[in-house]
């Protein structure tokens, strides 16, 4: 083996290594949750490794000169025919057999290159975070702000209103949970709510908490009127009974605000007593 042949092997090498460790990034990164920018930058190297090498091999590895033979008017005998394909035959062999370990590390090269590519395929099925329509509010799960302060029930008057959420489920790696799950804990004077039979448990000290995604277009819930004891939603006005259920009143929306039931810590914490009474949202998620 020349030294031509030595760098180009060299060459072709490094590549695939970089193709290598460019499927494990993106394997890596996809797995852990990281960034399109840094999941990308993986997914190039690695395509762009297995081209270099490509290149590499053919520039470097493979023979350049030309051959040119005067034609022939007639077909060459059978014995010429068969010499010439056992000499390209034993030509393909040497060369195969004399770069066994760079064939593999190709082969390798791709092997990683088409698992990197099955991590994405989880994301054509049910993600493992929270669905769309479909919240993280469990039973026992505590109630806190968006920055993760714990709600408590001696911080909020009658009138009152808070964005809530579970805890632990906060911050800029949940940014798509708490969309499904941010709630509009209202406090009312208890003897006013007129509650469902099955509910009238679920707002201890008038603390009654609904979801903030309007059940019309998926818009938040945002405006809460206390003379009435009304939620309202902004973009389409479909308006809300506080004290009844969150049954609608007016507006587009077609089905009540799914119902959190509240329970209440003797350290003044709030805490979930199940989960929502309904689906999330519009009755197009559900079934889109």
């Amino acid at each position: 083996m020349n030294g031509a042949e030595r760098r180009g092997q060299l060459h072709a090498a490094l590549w695939l290594l970089a193709s290598l460790a460019g499927s494990v990034a993106f394997a890596t990164a996809y797995a852990l949750g990281g960034s399109t920018q840094i999941e990308g930058a993986a997914l190039a190297l690695a395509f762009f490794g297995i081209a270099g090498a490509l290149i590499a091999w053919s520039r470097e590895l493979l023979a350049h000169e030309q051959v040119s033979d005067p034609q022939h008017p007639l077909r060459s005998d059978d014995k010429v025919r068969a010499d010439a394909v056992s000499q390209v035959l034993a030509g393909e062999a040497e060369i195969v057999g004399r770069r066994t370990w760079l064939m593999r590390l190709g082969w390798g090269a791709l092997g990683f290159l088409g698992i990197a590519a099955l991590f994405p395929i989880r994301s054509l099925g049910p993600s493992p975070e929270n669905q769309i329509g479909r919240s993280g509010w469990k039973a026992g799960t505590r109630l806190v702000r968006e920055d993760g302060t714990l709600v408590r029930a001696d911080l909020l008057d009658v009138g009152s209103v808070v964005t809530a959420f579970p805890e632990g489920q906060v911050g800029p790696d949940h940014v798509m949970n708490m969309a499904n799950d941010a709630i509009m804990l209202v406090r009312v004077q208890e003897d006013r709510l007129r509650m469902p039979k099955a509910r009238r448990d679920w707002a201890p000290r008038g603390f009654v908490a609904y979801s903030k995604v309007c059940t019309h277009a998926g818009c938040p819930v945002a405006l809460y009127r206390e003379g009435p004891q009304q939620l309202m939603c902004p973009c389409h006005q479909s308006t809300f009974d506080v004290l009844d259920g969150g049954t609608v009143l007016f507006g587009p929306a077609a089905r009540a605000l799914p119902q959190l039931p509240i329970r209440l810590d003797p350290d003044g914490a709030l805490r979930a007593g199940g989960t929502m009474s309904d689906f999330v949202g519009p009755d197009a998620w559900e079934t889109g």
